[in-house]
């Protein structure tokens, strides 16, 4: 079930990577100013859920590369921050770069084959140390058309979607420009984002709980850059 309680203009209001409450600082206007009821859909749909192993993600995190590539993100995003004084948004962790990097690209591996198209899914990442780490792929509709079975029967097949994103997420139309996006010294705006662009990582924005932020495939695979900060690594 979705709501609409009010709007925001130039700064989406994107859940914390933590909490998962909308903390962003984006200041959102109400939908009216004494709202007695707003709209509400209730929406049907399935998904599939992909748990990460804690340790290995402990284990990848604590690696040099990872670390050095991690920096680079984090100082794009002080860039960031110094044009948004009074903006409460914080850098996610590395775990949850990834994650979310990982989950676009199974996103357009899993719409090549489950009749879903890549606009009609929807993603949310859980990145809590203390809890676990997973994502979760779905889909949400108001009529019958968001519960088919497609993401139900590609969850069978998991495994190969899995294969097929690493290979989606090594090469990019735009390399080596894209592989080797610093964010830091970015002129484009691109200073939340790595090595991921509108025609190898990202999806519509109204998908991404993150508004394509945050997202490295060099965090996933290796790339032309060659960073050593994959977290999958060579064809398994």
């Amino acid at each position: 079930m979705s709501a609409l309680v009010g709007f925001t203009r130039f700064e989406a209001a994107s859940p914390d990577s933590e909490t998962g409450e909308l903390n962003a600082g984006a200041r959102r206007a109400e939908i009216s100013r004494q709202p007695e009821w707003v709209p509400t859909v209730e929406n049907r749909g399935e998904g599939i859920f992909v748990q990460f192993n804690q340790v290995a993600l402990e284990q990848w995190r604590a690696r040099a590369a990872v670390q050095e590539r991690y920096g680079q993100l984090r100082r794009g995003f002080e860039a960031w921050k110094k044009d948004r004084a009074g903006n409460e948004r914080k850098l996610p962790s590395a775990e949850f770069m990834m994650l979310h990097s990982f989950s676009h690209l199974l996103i357009a591996a899993v719409a090549l084959d489950c009749g879903y198209s890549v606009n009609s899914m929807m993603e949310r990442i859980y990145a809590i140390p203390q809890v676990g780490y997973g994502v979760l792929l779905y889909t949400a509709s108001s009529d019958a058309e968001g519960s088919l079975g497609g993401l139900v029967h590609a969850g069978r097949r998991i495994a190969r979607f899995v294969r097929i994103a690493q290979s989606l997420g090594t090469t990019c139309p735009n390399d080596p420009l894209c592989a080797l996006h610093r964010p830091e010294e970015s002129r484009d705006g691109r200073m939340l984002q790595g090595a991921a662009c509108n025609t190898c990582a990202q999806i519509a924005e109204s998908n991404c709980e993150q508004g394509n932020d945050f997202l490295d495939r060099s965090f996933v695979v290796t790339t032309v850059a060659g960073s050593g900060a994959e977290f999958f690594q060579g064809s398994e």
